[in-house]
């Protein structure tokens, strides 16, 4: 309320700087893969030109710090107790990753809100200087078959590094088979089919689960290997979709691909046994296939037909963009500060 009476508006907060503050410190926490999309989102609405190359740009160096689930040991309850995000943001600060001169929510700076003593528990929260891990932030990956995706790469285990990134001739470069699955029910239903030939060479792709194709985009790209893996020890595959993926999850998954299938995105000509170079190195992601080929599958390809559950299904079929811009709706004007600009709206009572 007396945000309010100070005409403290939400663009004199949400700043490309404090945007830019949001990227670091989400890189330092190792922070959902959810966060890029919700971020342009809103950035986007503010009328700020703050795009997914930003994350990378700006985050992928910033070291892990806090030592907490699915990353590290701690669970969030310990986090706040050891010192919480005001903790993280002074270690930022000390090297000046932080723009500290950016307004807040209680009306002052950042530095004017960190202008305190906190009693941190180095076990939970790194130091700068003593991190969990180097480069922790979110990389954003291209491709011959997709524009841009994301993956976070604080959660690549020893296991999966091992298996997927160490060979000394090609180092974090790797090639796989694709297994494709037709949304989640196809994946659940066959995922332990043995026809499917599944091993440690293979990347799971899953389709369908974008803004449009689910609609609104499923948690679903974090697939877990088959049953007959599990029990060899391998508890991660490459994984890889049009859909997101929980901030809870240990895979590295390659997510958000867009455009997704829905649209007519390439990932629809993906079959099952193609082999799938992924270079982060490049962050690039490869399908191997000849330029006939491609043209071949491009011309052939069966754009995905809506079945319409509700009214709103259609409506936000109609006008939702693509989880690299936000996924948000594609309007033809714009509404900010729009109590000045266009005046606020009739009451109809």
């Amino acid at each position: 309320v007396e945000m309010v009476f100070e005409n403290l508006t939400p663009s004199k907060i949400m700043t490309k700087e404090a945007f830019e503050n949001a990227v670091y410190v989400a890189s330092a926490i190792g922070a959902s893969s959810n966060c890029p999309p919700h971020l342009t989102a809103i950035a986007r609405h503010m009328g700020i030109d703050f795009n997914l190359d930003q994350w990378e740009k700006l985050g992928h160096r910033i070291p892990l710090l806090a030592n907490c689930q699915p990353a590290g040991e701690h669970l969030m309850e310990g986090f706040f107790k050891a010192g919480g995000i005001p903790a993280i943001m002074k270690e930022l600060i000390k090297d000046k990753k932080l723009n500290i001169k950016v307004l807040t929510v209680t009306g002052k700076t950042i530095e004017e809100n960190l202008n305190m003593k906190i009693d941190v528990i180095r076990d939970v929260i790194k130091s700068y200087e003593n991190p969990l891990s180097h480069n922790a932030g979110f990389i954003v990956m291209k491709s011959n078959f997709f524009s841009s995706a994301v993956m976070k790469t604080s959660v690549i285990s020893s296991e999966f590094r091992e298996r997927y990134l160490s060979n000394k001739d090609s180092l974090n470069i790797f090639e796989v088979k694709a297994v494709v699955f037709e949304g989640p029910e196809d994946y659940h239903a066959r995922i332990n089919d043995d026809n499917l030939k599944i091993d440690e060479n293979s990347i799971l792709i899953i389709r369908g689960c974008g803004p449009v194709g689910y609609p609104g985009s499923a948690e679903v790209v974090n697939m877990q290997p088959p049953d007959k893996l599990l029990k060899k020890g391998i508890n991660t595959l490459p994984t890889l979709g049009d859909g997101r993926q929980s901030g809870t999850s240990e895979s590295p998954s390659i997510l958000n691909v867009s455009p997704e299938s829905a649209v007519g995105g390439d990932l629809l000509i993906i079959k099952t046994g193609d082999k799938i170079k992924i270079d982060l190195k490049k962050r690039r992601v490869d399908l191997l296939i000849s330029k006939s080929e491609f043209k071949k599958r491009r011309k052939n390809k069966k754009i995905f037909k809506a079945n319409n559950q509700t009214p709103w299904q259609e409506i936000f079929r109609d006008t939702v963009g693509q989880l690299e811009d936000g996924a948000c709706i594609n309007s033809r004007g714009s509404y900010l500060d729009v109590s000045h600009k266009k005046g606020l709206p009739r009451n109809s009572h």
